[in-house]
């Protein structure tokens, strides 16, 4: 697989409308996806010491973490009421090879920051709720 443009790997949260329309969280500089699976361990006795896991008998989890510059956005705007009102939103990964992933999430975190002789910033951490729907390009 040839190197990929991180810029083209874009968070973008849906309208609730049907269709849905997706918008990309304005002024990212980074997105980030981590899958967390939670395998359960059966190992027994007779296992001779080898620990044994049963992958899908566990828990899957998965996080998006963002970070950008405040610019007023609205679909920045839109991921902090998301924040304040404990909403679940659906959101879209779009990869720079033109995969897509959509999956309903909650904000887990959002952080809003700044200082006197730079730009204001944010960032925010989004836990799946639910399953997703994967794309293939």
């Amino acid at each position: 697989m040839p190197s990929q443009k991180g810029r083209d790997f874009l968070l973008k949260i849906g309208d609730g409308g049907g269709p849905e329309v997706f918008t990309a969280i304005g002024a990212a500089r980074t997105n980030a996806m981590v899958v967390n699976n939670n395998p359960v361990d059966d190992t027994a006795m007779g296992d001779a010491g080898v620990q044994s896991m049963v992958i899908d008998a566990g828990v899957q989890s998965l996080q998006i973490n963002i970070d950008g510059l405040f610019k007023d956005d609205a679909s920045e705007e839109t991921l902090r009421l998301a924040a304040m009102d404990r909403t679940i939103n659906n959101f879209q990964l779009a990869f720079p090879n033109g995969d897509v992933y959509e999956a309903a999430f909650v904000i887990q975190d959002y952080n809003r920051s700044g200082s006197y002789d730079g730009l204001e910033s944010f960032s925010a951490s989004l836990i799946r709720s639910g399953t997703g729907t994967f794309t293939a390009a």
